[in-house]
């Protein structure tokens, strides 16, 4: 994932998608019999384990994990459907921008037994930053590619958007001294914090606006699928605190995984995506 001393991850934008038997006969939602996850490295427990710096955790993915303090997304299917037992497939690559989300969603299409839900957890990486405002003309086309082959010969699938988690400024208010001078002294218009640790108020500005500007391209690319719901905010509202926040800075810590798992959870369960 891309590195802006926490604007990554922790703001990441997260999409998830339920396969036809989500829904019965009569439009009942139902529990899915397996689940992959897509994106980028918020998605394999990067850096998640102190023990294991700077490497994949795969099992402690806040979708697919099978690590018990996550309580993934997995983990809470398998409590209600026993059905899912080793149906949970990681394809999340870390640094995957959209274009990887392709390829991925491509891979996803072709296993066996089809996913019934698939996780989506992309857009970090995309962000452009080089001042300008406005997201890049091809992402929201790129996803949406995405989840053409995802839905391809499956017009029961519903699609759940998930909003960032969090802001860039309740990352910054989560950060203590030290760490907001460790995770300074960048210098392009993403680097909020100077080297000494101060807040460059026109940067975070700057960061807030492009980073929920690709959020809305998100929102847009799942209004052209029937079933596509976007999730209200729910992961806007999570306000940031250290213990969701791994060493480098720059991922989710196990709590982190957890959290980020409990909340997507509910916000499924609002939307009707599961029961």
């Amino acid at each position: 994932m891309q590195r802006w001393f926490g604007s990554a991850l922790l703001f990441s934008t997260l999409a998830i998608v339920s396969a036809a038997s989500l829904a019965d006969a009569a439009g009942v939602a139902t529990y899915p019999n397996s689940i992959a996850v897509l994106g980028h490295s918020g998605a394999t427990g990067y850096d998640s384990d102190p023990a294991r710096p700077r490497v994949d955790v795969r099992a402690n993915s806040w979708a697919t994990g099978t690590n018990p303090a996550v309580k993934s997304l997995y983990q809470r299917l398998l409590a209600l459907n026993p059905k899912i037992k080793g149906h949970n497939v990681n394809l999340a690559q870390d640094g995957a921008k959209v274009d990887g989300l392709l390829k991925q969603a491509r891979a996803a299409a072709k296993l066996s037994p089809r996913p019934e839900l698939v996780v989506i957890q992309i857009m970090d990486n995309d962000i452009r930053c080089d001042g300008t405002p406005e997201p890049k003309p091809t992402f929201q086309a790129t996803l949406e590619k995405a989840l053409n082959v995802l839905t391809a010969g499956a017009p029961a699938t519903r699609v759940f958007v998930v909003g960032q988690f969090g802001s860039p400024r309740t990352y910054l208010n989560a950060l203590t001294r030290a760490q907001r001078k460790q995770a300074g002294g960048g210098t392009g218009p993403c680097d909020f914090l100077d080297a000494a640790g101060r807040v460059i108020a026109t940067r975070l500005a700057y960061l807030e606006r492009v980073t929920f500007g690709y959020e809305a391209a998100l929102v847009a690319g799942c209004t052209r699928f029937a079933r596509c719901s976007y999730d209200g905010g729910a992961f806007r509202r999570v306000v940031h605190r250290g213990e969701y926040i791994s060493n480098d800075l720059n991922h989710f810590s196990i709590r982190g995984h957890a959290k980020a798992a409990a909340v997507a959870w509910e916000a499924m369960r609002r939307t009707g995506v599961i029961p």
